[in-house]
């Protein structure tokens, strides 16, 4: 990455931006905020993160939970305006977390990070071998492998790692909604749930015999879709 010293429009908005934003620092207080108002403030988080992004992939890795955790407070601000219980959520998606990290432990997915980000959103990051373990897991039993065609835009057949971001991903959409799985830059898959889609998995996998039981993962293979959605 190189970097120039040389002052330009990008150095003057960039002193523009930072004046702006301390500017609402002063002024913001909790009694003060609005739910259009943090809407706002996490969209400027969105873009900013995203200019900085364009750096180098390793930017772009550091920055991408940044568009997840304002996406989250927004939520967690909706459900606030609404006159929901923050403290309440909050505890239950702890909860969840700490079953989903128990349920995947129990199935020898062990190398495994859930974060918790708000209220409204649980990550998952794993291995992409454990990653396509866990899709066949939250499969259904009656789905059948399906060859990826030649063209498929979402990932599958485009390599180990793509293919197990896409059957994870079609595996938790089977099972809740705003379900997402992508690949990091480091190779790992990085999966986002809502708490409601979350239960369901632990649900599913509490359900299901553990690794003790079940003998050595068979992984799907590249290029095969072994995920029905429902």
């Amino acid at each position: 990455m190189k970097l120039t010293g040389e002052p330009g429009k990008v150095e003057a908005l960039a002193e523009e931006a930072v004046v702006a934003a301390c500017t609402l620092a002063d002024a913001a207080d909790p009694s003060r905020w609005s739910a259009g108002a943090v809407e706002d403030v996490a969209a400027a988080l969105e873009v900013l993160a995203g200019a900085l992004a364009q750096l180098d992939p390793e930017c772009a890795e550091i920055l991408s939970v940044v568009p997840i955790a304002a996406t989250a407070v927004v939520e967690r601000a909706e459900q606030a305006a609404a006159g929901a219980s923050e403290s309440v959520g909050a505890r239950a998606a702890a909860g969840i977390s700490a079953a989903l990290r128990q349920a995947l432990a129990a199935h020898g997915l062990a190398r495994n990070r859930v974060h918790q980000l708000g209220a409204a959103l649980v990550t998952v990051t794993l291995d992409a071998p454990e990653a396509e373990a866990l899709a066949v897991l939250l499969s259904r039993r009656d789905a059948l492998p399906r060859q990826a065609q030649q063209g498929d835009d979402d990932g599958w057949g485009a390599g180990p790692a793509e293919t197990a971001a896409a059957a994870l991903a079609d595996a938790l959409r089977a099972h809740g909604t705003g379900a997402y799985a992508r690949v990091l830059a480091s190779g790992q898959v990085s999966a986002g749930l809502t708490p409601q889609t979350a239960e369901a998995v632990v649900t599913v996998l509490t359900a299901r015999p553990g690794a003790a039981s079940r003998g050595k993962r068979r992984g799907l293979g590249s290029g095969f879709k072994g995920i029905a959605a429902r």
